[in-house]
């Protein structure tokens, strides 16, 4: 059995960077490594009075409030830390959006979108839908329990989501087989869509689960990455802090396979950001 704790950062008043990743623990060893990323943030934030309750990556590493009194290398490191902890123990499933470009495919019909006007629940599906496409051949192996930080409004209707398990998304995780040197799909019937996400999305305060701070992290250091395609440093060497952290991330990032083309997919395709590869 696997775990992915998932978390997001950015939104359209901060810029057009959306990113959202899955942080992806097997059962045995989800204790281990849930006690070790708590004592790590935990004594982190111990160590400086009247800091937040929780790890929230992109107030530490760029000073907001009371964490401006903190040596900005001692932040710097500390997420260094956190991500190569991270890289010892997990894969990432991460996505990142144009927030513009998001809305410029919705307003033009979306492929068949079938979430409105949600960035939130269409990155929660795409993540959803790579853990399928991973995890589907590993039988009970691969069943994932998917634990979200709690969004009061779109939370409900991923669960709804999962659980109605649209044939739209069946593009992304559908398998396949030669046959005479020919790619066959196989069509996915009605009890195996999702079927390695056991029963619905689970939500929990980010301030109850270190691996859902690690997932913030994930999320901004890719977010924060990809604005710096476009925009000045704000401190000197920030592109390549960056860049470092995102070299170590991407040596356990899950991406999209071989997959069927279609609506599902050339949707994403075309809302992802001009710098991310699927």
């Amino acid at each position: 059995m696997k775990f992915v704790y998932v978390d997001e950062s950015g939104d359209k008043t901060q810029s057009d960077v959306f990113v959202m990743t899955g942080i992806l623990v097997d059962a045995y060893r989800l204790r281990k490594y849930t006690a070790e990323f708590d004592k790590m943030i935990v004594d982190f934030l111990a160590k400086h009075p009247g800091s937040p309750k929780e790890l929230k990556t992109k107030a530490l590493i760029n000073g907001a409030d009371k964490w401006s009194q903190v040596d900005p290398n001692e932040r710097k490191q500390f997420i260094t830390e956190v991500i190569d902890s991270a890289g010892r123990c997990a894969r990432a499933f991460p996505i990142a959006l144009s927030l513009s470009q998001f809305a410029e495919q919705v307003e033009k019909g979306g492929h068949g979108y079938p979430f409105g006007k949600s960035h939130w629940l269409g990155a929660s599906m795409f993540i959803a839908s790579l853990v399928q496409q991973r995890m589907q051949k590993k039988g009970s192996k691969g069943l994932t329990v998917l634990i979200c930080d709690d969004h009061k409004v779109d939370m409900p209707k991923l669960s709804d989501a999962l659980y109605e398990a649209a044939p739209w998304f069946d593009h992304i995780y559908q398998m396949n087989k030669t046959k005479n040197g020919t790619t066959v799909w196989k069509e996915v019937p009605d009890g195996e869509r999702f079927n390695s996400i056991i029963n619905t999305g689970f939500a929990i305060k980010s301030e109850h689960s270190s691996l859902v701070q690690v997932a913030d992290a994930a999320s901004y250091v890719y977010r924060r990455y990809l604005e710096l395609k476009s925009e000045d440093e704000a401190w000197a060497g920030e592109k390549n802090y960056y860049d470092g952290l995102v070299g170590k991330l991407n040596k356990i990032r899950e991406r999209l396979g071989s997959n069927r083309k279609g609506a599902c997919v050339d949707f994403y395709k075309a809302i992802c950001h001009a710098e991310w590869q699927l």
